[in-house]
């Protein structure tokens, strides 16, 4: 039986340590490489002092003292994630250093305790300090594990889609861990079953983490590496192409009413000419629409577009007014809104879909709103469209 409750605790060395070395030996290591390295080195050092515990005796607190990096330092990963501006400042190093200064007292308390060292204070005086400085512990820690789990949902809403699925894979994992290490066990299992399955409890949830910061790490990265290679593309591309493998395909996704983006062939010509248009922000603005499909994103801003693509708004404007000729930034998002709208009203799978909810699927935030863009842009209202659909399909289908 002892080998089944030191597993759990060999698989968390063994993928924290895999973990902490992948991002210490990072070549080009930036401030959360640091934090995730130290953070699974400390998650390493738990498991090692549970594994230790029989054999060190009270030394396994010496151990102990390098476990302090563990939900302050989860805390400072999250903000190095999903801020992008001024993440980390000396208050937030100092708070987490203050965390790590009192698991540092709880574990030489401990030490002091076991261990034939004399006692500075009597033990009343260390029975009342304990407890004092154990209050604070768990009231910082459970402040900062807050903090942690609101950092990957703040501004939600205004986040891009991949972003979302970040912050959404980071937050569930991270409520997971909490959930089945603190307070499941304490419904499911009697204090006998607790012992037993505490470890697998424990230790799963601590990996979980890591796999959800893992993802994080490697989602951004994979971001950052497409609008790099974005930028990268050649600037000389005719306008009607979306990439050299599909000249066919119009940068507008094929929408094809006569209220979107027209353009006559001299403006064309002109616009080709005009240096101030970077194509870059133009291949970038067509993988968002077409490949991430942001113009579902509700309240979608201009700025939404620029920070994903990390440039100006006045370059994305300019390339929404100038090169894809659209009139406004509204104007230019609601055209792929409405004709996403239109294939669920033809969708004979959302035929039970009621409009509202097809408006809110298409990136509208309202009822109103929907009806209003999609009678200006078509020339007809929504339920008018799906009913001349229905009769077209009932043709088609009596034929």
């Amino acid at each position: 039986m002892a080998w089944q409750s030191d597993l759990p605790y060999y698989l968390l060395v063994c993928c924290s340590l895999g973990i902490m070395l992948t991002h210490a030996f990072k070549n080009d290591k930036q401030t959360v490489n640091y934090l995730i390295a130290i953070f699974s080195a400390s998650l390493c050092m738990v498991a090692t002092q549970k594994l230790s515990a029989d054999t060190l005796g009270v030394y396994q607190y010496v151990i102990g003292l390098a476990t302090c990096a563990t939900c302050n330092v989860v805390w400072l990963i999250a903000r190095t994630l999903f801020r992008e501006h001024n993440p980390l400042s000396r208050r937030h190093i100092a708070v987490a250093l203050v965390v790590a200064g009192l698991v540092i007292f709880n574990q030489t308390w401990h030490l002091v305790v076991s261990s034939d060292i004399p006692h500075l204070l009597n033990q009343a005086q260390m029975l009342k300090l304990k407890q004092g400085m154990n209050e604070i512990t768990t009231l910082l820690s459970s402040s900062i594990l807050a903090l942690s789990f609101w950092e990957a949902l703040r501004g939600f809403e205004n986040k891009n889609i991949i972003q979302k699925r970040q912050s959404i894979v980071f937050a569930t994992a991270f409520f997971l861990g909490l959930f089945n290490s603190s307070i499941l066990p304490k419904f499911l299992f009697t204090p006998t079953e607790v012992e037993f399955y505490a470890p697998w409890l424990i230790c799963s949830s601590a990996m979980l983490i890591l796999g959800a910061i893992q993802y994080v790490v490697h989602s951004q990265k994979m971001s950052v590496r497409r609008r790099g290679q974005i930028k990268n593309q050649p600037q000389n591309e005719p306008r009607n192409q979306v990439n050299a493998g599909t000249p066919s395909q119009s940068l507008n996704g094929g929408i094809s009413d006569s209220s979107c983006l027209n353009s006559t062939s001299s403006e064309g010509d002109a616009i080709q000419q005009d240096e101030a248009i970077d194509m870059a922000v133009v291949k970038g603005i067509n993988t968002l629409i077409h490949q991430e499909q942001i113009f579902l994103q509700p309240n979608l801003k201009i700025a939404h577009l620029a920070q994903a693509l990390d440039t100006s708004e006045y370059k994305v404007s300019k390339a929404i007014r100038g090169y894809f000729a659209a009139a406004n930034f509204n104007l230019f998002v609601n055209q792929f809104r409405v004709k996403h709208a239109k294939q669920l009203l033809r969708d004979n799978e959302c035929q039970q879909w009621s409009i509202l909810v097809i408006a809110l699927e298409s990136g509208f935030s309202s009822l109103a709103t929907f009806n209003r863009v999609f009678k200006a842009i078509s020339g007809q209202m929504p339920s008018e469209y799906r009913k001349q659909g229905s009769t077209m399909n009932y043709s088609v289908t009596s034929v």
